[in-house]
């Protein structure tokens, strides 16, 4: 037998992906299906295979936002869920899976299980996510029943088997930092939940925001099979999250007072690291930079729950969000050493034009405005800590010690200016400059962050950092 070709690595896949689509966006007639553009075979000649065929732009009729959503998952929860009636409650637990962690990822594993749960996207439409609940064998050694901590994972991705609920069981965890290791052996409770949704949108706030809420109600709700009563029914919440970790966490909490009401005083704290609140700030930090490769997959994941977004793409554009459609946060992030802008996938200026400022806008975390469509109500009810990358702190020992270089992608500016936004609304908000940039400071953050977790857990009193 003919040995099968192995196939290519999925972020090498992604790279020549866009680098062909980089190429092509500088050279119209390259892709354009032409008469003439190649010779007629000769009769009796055999036909080459074009070696770009799959690099080639769909024709116009074929670029339906189905083409640009990921492929279907082997998860049959998210390649073919039970039907459901739209009306049922958000939160509802819909079916039920147990789960092994390995020791790769959490060495004192003890229970686990997998729900899938109903929620809503961006615009209030019903949709099934997945949560994973574990009970560590570690056991709980603070007042009160065993708290939930619902750690948010940097997902970053835009493939369904990037998601928790696949790489927790099957795959080395390597998103940074440790969080969910430590958290364990403190001996919480835990919920991950694939946040992006079945269309695995990335960055897309309010969906991630209420997904994480749902999982939350499904983890407090849940009964393991041969129980007497929930695990988690009188526990307290805390939940963290880091980069796009820290999306889905700043907009649970926003959302929280009008979506999920009755978690007010449930929720008692949110940890929000390095959240790019406004994307429109990003253009000068992220946009063209070796930044890129994750600024364009938040934009393609945001498409995703507003697909008018899509005619907004060029030729480039179309092979471009068509290969990244599966691609993982490694990926997204090796692929930024292209340093392709967005320009280069549209014809119209990103920065301005009114399609992706209304996108974007609407999914702004920090001031509710109604007139992006937010609800007034929308301010975190419990206590938020908001940590970052930040350049005025020191990096050496005494008095003169030089400071940090700060985030160099998400600027810290942004963070304080989130913080103060939350503060103006009535919200209690604590900021916490942490060293290092947007990767350093995922480590430099983790004992400050889960000491703060922790305090919230255990019930420790919160001073607000909001100045009066």
């Amino acid at each position: 037998m003919t040995p099968r070709p192995r196939p290519l690595p999925g972020r090498l896949v992604s790279t020549l992906a866009l680098a062909v689509a980089c190429v092509l966006a500088g050279s119209p007639a390259a892709v354009a299906d032409t008469p003439g553009a190649a010779p007629t075979p000769s009769p009796g000649s055999v036909e080459l295979p074009d070696p770009l065929a799959d690099f080639r732009p769909a024709p116009e009729h074929e670029r339906t936002p189905e083409r640009y959503l990921p492929s279907p998952s082997p998860d049959p929860w998210y390649s073919d869920p039970p039907a459901v009636d739209p009306a049922t409650a958000h939160g509802t637990i819909l079916a039920t899976r147990p789960v092994t962690v390995p020791p790769i990822n959490m060495r004192n594993f003890g229970r686990g299980w997998q729900v899938l749960v109903q929620s809503a996207d961006s615009h209030d439409q019903p949709q099934q996510i997945v949560s994973t609940i574990l009970e560590p064998a570690t056991p709980w050694d603070g007042p009160g029943p065993r708290p939930i901590v619902s750690f948010n994972v940097t997902i970053d991705s835009l493939g369904l088997e990037c998601m928790p609920s696949h790489v927790l069981p099957n795959k080395f965890n390597i998103e940074l930092p440790p969080f969910l290791q430590i958290l364990a052996d403190r001996g919480y409770g835990l919920v991950v939940t694939d946040f992006q949704g079945p269309k695995a949108a990335y960055a897309a706030g309010r969906a991630n925001g209420r997904a994480v809420l749902d999982g939350m109600r499904a983890a407090r709700a849940f009964v393991p099979p041969g129980d007497t009563g929930p695990l988690f029914a009188d526990s307290r919440i805390v939940q963290v999250g880091y980069s796009g970790g820290g999306i889905a966490t700043g907009w649970a909490a926003q959302l929280q007072p009008v979506y999920a009401p009755e978690l007010t005083g449930v929720l008692v704290g949110s940890s929000v690291g390095g959240v790019p609140a406004d994307y429109s700030d990003l253009f000068d930090s992220m946009d063209g930079t070796v930044a890129s490769g994750l600024y364009r997959a938040a934009v393609l994941g945001l498409a995703r729950e507003y697909p008018e977004l899509y005619p907004l793409l060029n030729d480039a554009g179309d092979v471009a969000a068509y290969h990244l459609r599966d691609s993982c946060a490694a990926a997204n992030t090796a692929i930024g050493i292209l340093r392709a802008p967005l320009s280069m996938l549209t014809d119209v200026d990103p920065r301005t034009d009114p399609t992706v400022r209304r996108v974007m806008a609407r999914n702004r975390l920090g001031t509710a405005d109604p007139a992006n469509g937010a609800d007034p109500r929308e301010v975190p009810t419990g206590p938020v800590q908001v940590w970052h990358g930040d350049a005025t702190v020191p990096i050496g020992p005494g008095p003169g010690s030089s400071t940090g270089p700060g985030d160099f992608f998400v600027p810290e500016w942004t963070a304080r200016r989130l913080t103060d936004e939350w503060c103006e609304a009535g919200a209690d908000v604590e900021y916490t400059p942490v060293a290092g940039e947007h990767i350093t400071a995922a480590y430099t953050a983790v004992g400050p962050a889960l000491d703060w977790v922790d305090a919230r857990a255990r019930g420790v009193p919160f001073t607000s950092g909001c100045q009066a």
